[in-house]
């Protein structure tokens, strides 16, 4: 790799790595922004709709490694939701579903882009649902226009679902938007992965972790980076769950790459393309799909490594 090459690898890569850490950004507004209404109660036919409708999109997500059941499971949930709003559980498994869907299916299509970019939208949207839906005094907080760094004071471990795919799928979503909404928001997002860290931190096999190691990789030394605690971090999430290959992957793309361990970078993402993704059954599909994103890097080596 030439010098110029390194630098903009280097910078793309911040920039991605700040993406994951982006809370919210322009061009959005959240769910909660001026609005203290509380969630009605669903009725007794509105409930049995909800309830058969809830247990139709457990089933299509069962079989989610078809993106045709996924958005059967996300259209399902969607109505369930509009029978009864306050199911804050459910707004965030719409969440993780949308976000699936986008980040496992529709962003390996360039065409669809405009497409991905919606549906990381509607994740972040559903998430938020779900905190407001579970405490009213979060949303009444955010309403009143504090800060969501402190606000998430109020949480306890119930929150963590939502609040970890709306970070997830905003970080996605700030990607696209542009660097200056990455950075502006980066602060939020770690404080909001550290109240995870906090309450529940083996959430989807340590993703909090997970999360702290691409951070550290990836960010530059004026911005908190540093590679001994994001090795520390990909170690923790890898050892508690191996059979997760989100894990290893980021792993390799954002920490090897960093340090430039080229032997390290293919060790990783080979255990991941000659791995089971059935390994942890509940969740194939994302390992499935994640072997797609290690044959995609593991293609780019020679870009990556000089």
């Amino acid at each position: 790799m030439t010098g110029g090459n390194r630098v903009h690898f280097v910078v793309s890569h911040v920039a991605v790595a700040l993406a994951l850490t982006a809370c919210g950004g322009g061009g959005r507004q959240a769910a909660w922004e001026g609005s203290t209404t509380p969630v009605a109660q669903a009725g007794q036919a509105a409930q049995s709709e909800h309830d058969r409708l809830r247990a139709e999109g457990e089933a299509a997500w069962a079989e989610r490694d078809d993106e045709s059941r996924l958005r059967a499971a996300v259209d399902a949930w969607t109505q369930a939701l509009a029978a009864d709003a306050g199911d804050w559980e459910l707004w965030a498994r719409l969440a993780r579903a949308q976000y699936f869907l986008a980040d496992g299916h529709m962003q390996f299509d360039p065409a669809r882009e405009t497409d991905t970019t919606t549906m990381y939208q509607a994740a972040i949207t559903s998430a938020e649902r779900s905190l407001q839906a579970l405490s009213p005094e979060f949303a009444r907080r955010m309403a009143a226009g504090e800060a969501v760094t402190t606000a998430v004071s109020v949480l306890d471990a119930r929150a963590v679902p939502a609040l970890y795919w709306r970070s997830s799928a905003l970080g996605k979503w700030a990607r696209r938007d542009g660097f200056a909404t990455i950075l502006a928001y980066k602060d939020e997002i770690r404080a909001v992965m550290t109240r995870c860290l906090e309450l529940d931190r083996d959430y989807f096999f340590a993703g909090p972790d997970r999360y702290f190691g691409a951070f550290f990789a990836v960010a530059p030394a004026y911005a908190g980076g540093d590679l001994n605690r994001s090795r520390e971090h990909f170690e923790y999430s890898a050892a508690r769950f191996p059979g997760y290959f989100g894990t290893h992957v980021l792993y390799a793309v954002e920490y090897a790459v960093k340090q430039q361990d080229r032997a390290l970078f293919e060790r990783e993402l080979r255990l991941v393309i000659d791995g089971d993704p059935g390994a942890l059954a509940e969740v194939r599909a994302e390992n499935v799909a994640e072997q797609r994103k290690a044959r995609d890097a593991l293609a780019r080596i020679d870009e990556l490594f000089e």
